[in-house]
């Protein structure tokens, strides 16, 4: 290979994005693929097969730009499957909803706002659904019914949960770094960008009701509580065994914090133990506290108000949501995926269902 062709591949690799993960293994197995021969080769045939090679690199380096710019997606060899899009049905007194299925966002909303196919790797309605707060790529921007951008801004990784506070003034993300998560705290308006904590793990933060304090998960498993007025932080601590798996702040000053199997409800004076089993997600609808318990015989319980009961899904649960406006489960079958809605507990149909079983990465009824 000339050196004038490596100038100008060195050029190429200076100028264009990240390409899309795998694009370079994929050329790099190609290439090399192309460069064993079937039979003993000639001088020509080896030239050529080194520039149908380089014109390989090239064109994946080219189309890794233009994906990046959302122009372009290209794949080399058997045809891709087109992304999965779903239609979501909202549910009877609900603000929204919003589902990443697959990588792929779906929300609709009360104004009637609908967004389908959207890449995200989280997302979280705003109070009322007003907005959607979505991380994508190395980004966070939020959407407006319309779909405007009001803002967006690079987040510096993956962003992997999304939280919007009560008032809408603020938002908790989660971003991956490299080896670790740091938890942030941006206002409405994608500005004050403000690091919490450096190292945490990769769970969505729960908002007080006043929205002047929020819970994450610390790097060592431990809830902690961090305090905006006063910017101090304190650890929850629980009776449930375990690192913690999810946090979430009742509509008054409950907090539960949840392992793999215990439930613990906290307040000042109180640390009870509420709930055991093999625990899927916790939060709270209304006054009453919701725990989605796995395994072969998955259930909803409504553990604080009787008179609702329990929700049986009929299959495996693989996402739970619960805060403030109702209750919204990603339920798998061997041959189907369905997401269960059921707004301050009742009200319980199926917004939407695949044919197949697929990975639910969030879910928020708002």
């Amino acid at each position: 290979m000339s050196s004038e062709v490596e100038r100008r591949l060195e050029g190429l690799f200076a100028e264009a994005p990240e390409p899309d993960p795998g694009a370079g293994e994929e050329a790099l197995h190609r290439a090399l693929h192309a460069l064993q021969p079937v039979a003993a080769p000639r001088r020509g045939l080896r030239a050529a097969v080194l520039a149908f090679a380089t014109a390989v690199i090239l064109l994946v380096i080219a189309a890794g730009s233009l994906a990046a710019a959302g122009a372009l997606h290209v794949s080399i060899g058997a045809r891709a499957k087109p992304p999965t899009t779903i239609q979501l049905t909202l549910p009877r007194g609900a603000n929204g909803i919003a589902a990443i299925v697959d990588g792929r966002l779906s929300v609709v909303t009360k104004s009637g706002f609908r967004l389908q196919g959207l890449p995200a790797s989280a997302a979280a309605l705003s109070p009322h659904a007003l907005y959607v707060a979505v991380g994508n790529r190395n980004s966070i921007f939020a959407m407006a019914p319309d779909g405007r951008r009001p803002w967006s801004r690079p987040a510096g990784g993956r962003v992997v949960a999304i939280a919007w506070a009560p008032d809408a003034i603020r938002i908790a993300y989660v971003v991956h770094l490299r080896h670790r998560f740091a938890l942030h705290v941006i206002w409405g308006t994608g500005t004050h960008d403000t690091v919490i904590d450096r190292s945490v793990r990769a769970v969505r933060p729960s908002w007080r009701r006043d929205s002047l304090a929020l819970a994450y998960v610390g790097a060592g498993g431990k809830a902690i509580v961090y305090d905006l007025a006063h910017q101090t932080r304190s650890v929850a601590h629980s009776r449930a065994r375990g690192a913690v798996e999810g946090v979430a702040f009742a509509p008054g000053n409950l907090l539960a914090v949840a392992t793999d199997s215990e439930v613990g409800v906290l307040r000042r004076g109180l640390n009870q133990l509420q709930d055991h089993g093999q625990i899927a997600g916790i939060g709270w609808t209304g006054r009453w506290f919701a725990v989605a318990h796995g395994g072969a015989h998955p259930v909803v319980w409504l553990t604080m108000n009787p008179h609702l009961g329990q929700i049986r899904p009929g299959g495996t649960i693989d996402a739970f949501d619960a805060e403030g406006h109702g209750i919204a489960l990603a339920v798998s079958t061997p041959n189907s995926t369905r997401v269960i809605a059921a707004v301050s507990g009742d009200n319980v149909r199926t917004v939407f269902q695949l044919p197949r079983q697929a990975a639910i990465s969030d879910l928020q009824l708002g």
